[in-house]
């Protein structure tokens, strides 16, 4: 983990502090870099005929808790939605076949979001699309916080 050197934060901290070129240009940079990538997972989710939202949702089902299952208020929260609009979209994602509902066994209030395999097979070429993008563009991010440097 990169920490920010001493002389950096203490200036970061200070209520008068104002960024230098170079942080402003890292800044523009890593912000054009992102809107990028985002366009770009948006297009190639439109690809297979899916949300960028419907992406994000299968990233986080298959990866929490190692993909066992997942409630509708935690992939609320993981998405940062209202768990009504968690509850839309789970419905949405079960009709596409992408995943599927389980009643809780210990509490059968609560209904558990599970992958099937269709929703995995999407999420890994989808996965692979993005990895694929990331590395070529790596080079914008990782600019942002290069180690050692005395500007981040």
């Amino acid at each position: 983990m990169t920490t920010t050197p001493p002389e950096i934060a203490d200036r970061l901290d200070r209520p008068d502090a104002q960024p230098t070129d170079k942080e402003l240009e890292a800044l523009a940079n890593f912000r054009f870099a992102l809107r990028k990538f985002l366009a770009f997972s948006e297009a190639a989710a439109a690809d297979v005929g899916i949300t960028m939202q419907w992406y994000q949702a299968l990233l986080v089902i298959k990866t929490f808790r190692g993909g066992g299952h997942i409630s509708i208020g935690e992939l609320a929260e993981q998405l940062v939605i209202r768990d009504h609009s968690a509850a839309e979209l789970v419905s949405r994602l079960d009709q596409a076949k992408l995943v599927k509902r389980k009643t809780d066994p210990a509490d059968r209030r609560r209904s558990l979001v599970i992958m099937t395999p269709s929703g995995s097979r999407c999420l890994n070429r989808l996965a692979l699309l993005h990895l694929r993008e990331l590395r070529k563009i790596k080079g914008a991010f990782t600019s942002l916080f290069k180690a050692g440097s005395n500007e981040f």
